[in-house]
C-alpha cells in the first residue's frame, strides 16, 4: 500500500533551507520530543492577524498565514447559464425590432369548383409584431491601491470584468423567460410574456389553451412531454428542446427508478454504478433534448418580516384586506383538496428590486372549493414607486401569520390593483391558477424560425472617466428576445417537486 496516498505526513513539510531535513528532526518524532515542544512557543489556532497587540498569543504573531492560492467560487459558474447559450442569436439594427408573421393562407373553405368556373378569392393574413431593445448594465470599480498590492487572482481588472459579465449573463438568462415590460418597463419581454400574447382575450383563455399544460402539483412524466409535443406538431412545428429547473428533471428521472430493468451482467452494474441519466426524450414526433437551467428555478419564499432587497425599494402598499368569494367562481381552480386557511402577503416591486413583505391580515382567510379570494390594497406613489406587486400565499392551514412560510404566486401590474385582476373588481383575485412551491418548464422548437435573441451590441466593457484613484467601467449588453411563433412553444406549469 502506498502510504503517501493516505494523507500528509511530516516528510511533506520540509524546511526549504535545510536539505533532506524536516521540522523537529528526521521525522521520527517521539512523545518525549513532543513534550519538550509544549514548553516552547505555541502556534495556537488563531490567525496571525487575530494576534495583533496580544501579549498572550505565544508564537501566533510569528505565523505566516496559509491561504489557498486559488479563488474558490461558491456562486454560479458560466456553464450553468444554459438557455442563453442555446437560444439562437441574430444581430439587431434598431431599438425597435419588428417582424412579420404569415398567420393564414386564407380561410379553409370551398376550393372545389365546376369546369371553367372562376375560383373564389382568399386573402392571406399578415401580422406585424415588434419588441423593444432593452439595456442591461453594471458598473464595476477597482481602486488604484488594490492594483498595487499582492493578491491571489492575478489581474484584478480582468477578474472584475469577468465577474461583471457573469452578473449580466445571470440577469439575462433569467430574463429570457421571466422578464415582463408590463411589470417593469425597463425590462424586455421574455418568452413567457410573449407567449401570453395578443392572441388571447384574457388570462383565463390563455391558461386554458392547449399551449399551457397544467400538472396541478404532479411531477413531470413522459405523457406530459408527449402531449406538449403533439400540440407543437398541430401548430406546424416540432419540439426540439425542453428547458426546466434541475428539480423538474430530477423528478422526471425518478419516475423511472421503480420500473427500471437492471441487467446484472452489464459493465455499469459490475463497476458499481447505479442510477440513470436521461439526456433526451423520444416523442412520437422526434427527439427532444432535456436541458436544466438553475435560473428557471421557482422564486424564493419569504417570511412575514422579510426585508427589502434594495435601498431604492418601492413604497409598500397600504389599506390591505381580503374578502373570500363564495363557491360560485366560474374560473376557480380551488378544489376540495386545496380548500383551507391561508395567509397572504404583498411585496412591491420596481426596477431596483423588492420592498419588505407586508402581510394582508394577521387572521387567516378561509377559502372553499370553487371559491376564490379577493385581495384589496392601495397603490402608493413615491420617488421610486412600485410598478408591480408580487402576491404571496402561506402554506395551507398555517397556525399563525408570523410562523408561516410565504410562497410567491404571481405578479400583477400596479394598474391592475385598481382595475381588477383575473375576474376581481378593483382587487386582485387568486383563483389558484398557480400552486405554491411548484416549478415550470417549457418545450420549444429551438431555431430561428421560432425564436431568437436580437442583439444590438455584444457584451462589452466601456471605461468611465478617471475622477478618483479608482478605475471604473461598465459591462453592457443591448438586445431583446423575439418569439416569432408562440404556438410552437408549450409551457408546463405547476410541476410538483
Amino acid at each position: 500500500m502506498d502510504a503517501s496516498k493516505l494523507g500528509v505526513n511530516l516528510q511533506d513539510y520540509q524546511n526549504p533551507g535545510l536539505t533532506d531535513q524536516v521540522l523537529f528532526g528526521t521525522g521520527q518524532t517521539t512523545q518525549e520530543n513532543l513534550n519538550e515542544l509544549t514548553k516552547a512557543l505555541e502556534a495556537q489556532q488563531i490567525t496571525g492577524g487575530a494576534a495583533l497587540n496580544l501579549t498572550t498569543a505565544g508564537g501566533a504573531p510569528l505565523k505566516v498565514e496559509s491561504l489557498d492560492k486559488t479563488l474558490k467560487l461558491i456562486t454560479f459558474k458560466e456553464n450553468e447559464i444554459v438557455l442563453w447559450k442555446k437560444i439562437p442569436k441574430l444581430p439587431a439594427y434598431n431599438t425597435v425590432e419588428e417582424f412579420n408573421q404569415l398567420t393564414s393562407y386564407g380561410a379553409d373553405r370551398g376550393g372545389f369548383l365546376t369546369e371553367g368556373e372562376l375560383p373564389k378569392e382568399e386573402d392571406s393574413t399578415y401580422v406585424r409584431r415588434s419588441q423593444l431593445v432593452k439595456y442591461l448594465g453594471v458598473t464595476k470599480a477597482v481602486t488604484h491601491p488594490m492594483m498595487l498590492v499582492n493578491q491571489m487572482v492575478g489581474d484584478i481588472i480582468e477578474r472584475e470584468v469577468k465577474n461583471g459579465s457573469l452578473w449580466i449573463l445571470r440577469k439575462l438568462d433569467r430574463g429570457l423567460t421571466k422578464a415582463d415590460s408590463s411589470l417593469i418597463p425597463q425590462e424586455f419581454n421574455g418568452l413567457f410574456a410573449q407567449h401570453y400574447s395578443d392572441d388571447y382575450a384574457d388570462l383565463n383563455t390563455y391558461m386554458n389553451s392547449d399551449n399551457v399544460v397544467d400538472l396541478r402539483g404532479e411531477i413531470l412524466k413522459e405523457a406530459d412531454i408527449e402531449t406538449a409535443s403533439e400540440v407543437i406538431i398541430e401548430n406546424h412545428g416540432y419540439g426540439t428542446d425542453l428547458y426546466g429547473p434541475p428539480k423538474v428533471l430530477s423528478g422526471f428521472v425518478q419516475n423511472f427508478y421503480g420500473s427500471k430493468l437492471i441487467s446484472p451482467n452489464s459493465d455499469q452494474v459490475a463497476n458499481g454504478i447505479m442510477g440513470q441519466r436521461v439526456r433526451a426524450f423520444d416523442s412520437q414526433y422526434g427527439r427532444i433534448e432535456l436541458g436544466y437551467d438553475i435560473f428557471l428555478n421557482k422564486e424564493s419564499t419569504k417570511l412575514y418580516n422579510s426585508g427589502a432587497s434594495t435601498v431604492d425599494y418601492a413604497p409598500v402598499p397600504t389599506g390591505l384586506s381580503y374578502s373570500p368569494v363564495a363557491a360560485t367562481v366560474a374560473n376557480s381552480k380551488w378544489t376540495s383538496t386545496d380548500a383551507g386557511d391561508y395567509f397572504y402577503g404583498v411585496v412591491a416591486v420596481n426596477r431596483f428590486g423588492e420592498s419588505a413583505m407586508t402581510v394582508v391580515s394577521q387572521t387567516a382567510a378561509t377559502i372553499v372549493a370553487n371559491g376564490a379570494i379577493d385581495i384589496t390594497f392601495t397603490h402608493t406613489t413615491g420617488v421610486n414607486a412600485a410598478t408591480a406587486y408580487v402576491i404571496y400565499r402561506s402554506n395551507k392551514n398555517a397556525t399563525a401569520y408570523n410562523t408561516a412560510t410565504y410562497y410567491p404566486l404571481f405578479t400583477v401590474t400596479a394598474a391592475s390593483v385598481s382595475a381588477g385582476y383575473d375576474g376581481g373588481t378593483a382587487c386582485v383575485r387568486d383563483n389558484n391558477r398557480i400552486l405554491p412551491n411548484t416549478n415550470q418548464c417549457f418545450i420549444v422548437q429551438n431555431d430561428d424560425e421560432c425564436l431568437a435573441f436580437r442583439q444590438l451590441a455584444p457584451l462589452m466593457k466601456m471605461d468611465l472617466a478617471v475622477i478618483s484613484p479608482a478605475f471604473r467601467f461598465m459591462i453592457l449588453l443591448y438586445g431583446t428576445p423575439l418569439l416569432f411563433a408562440p404556438k410552437k412553444m408549450v409551457r408546463i406549469i405547476n410541476i410538483g417537486l
